[in-house]
């Protein structure tokens, strides 16, 4: 068993290390989390904070992922969408726990991002969506998400 959480660990700071090179460090990223139960403590303060959660999930040897975090979150122009925003990445190779937790906002598999809002309305971008597109998605569902006025049920945004 410790050779195996040891193995993830190392993939996990491998695949940080990475995420740093890209350019995605503007983002400040949080990524030093244990646990899901942790990455729910993070969604808890966001939400007492009154600020959205942005979180991206990436596999490191899924090209559509790799393209989401180099070509277009490492972007300048997208990367300043999230400034105020409390940032998660999570990586496919972390482990099934983290799998398990992203179900909950209906995503089974990266790329994805979750755009939560502090009453915990939420969109999902699956797959991987261009630059202006993602701009365009990323603009409407903040719009919608801020607004004060319930919605019905989330919903998944297909690019």
């Amino acid at each position: 068993m410790w050779v195996r959480d040891n193995f993830r660990r190392n993939v996990f700071v491998s695949v940080v290390a990475c995420v740093w090179m890209v350019g995605c460090h503007d983002y400040k990223w949080q990524w030093s989390f244990q646990s899901p139960e942790d990455m729910q403590r993070i969604e808890e303060q966001a939400r007492q904070q009154q600020k959205l959660v942005f979180i991206f999930y990436k596999w490191y040897l899924d090209s559509d992922a790799n393209r989401m975090h180099g070509d277009v979150l490492a972007d300048n122009e997208v990367g300043a969408l999230f400034s105020d925003t409390v940032n998660l990445l999570i990586d496919k190779a972390a482990g099934p726990n983290y799998e398990r937790y992203l179900t909950k906002y209906g995503v089974t598999a990266p790329p994805a991002c979750i755009l939560i809002a502090p009453d915990g309305r939420y969109k999902v971008l699956t797959g991987y969506v261009p630059k202006e597109r993602f701009i365009e998605l990323v603009k409407a569902a903040r719009r919608e998400l801020l607004d004060n006025q319930q919605r019905p049920a989330p919903s998944k945004v297909v690019p």
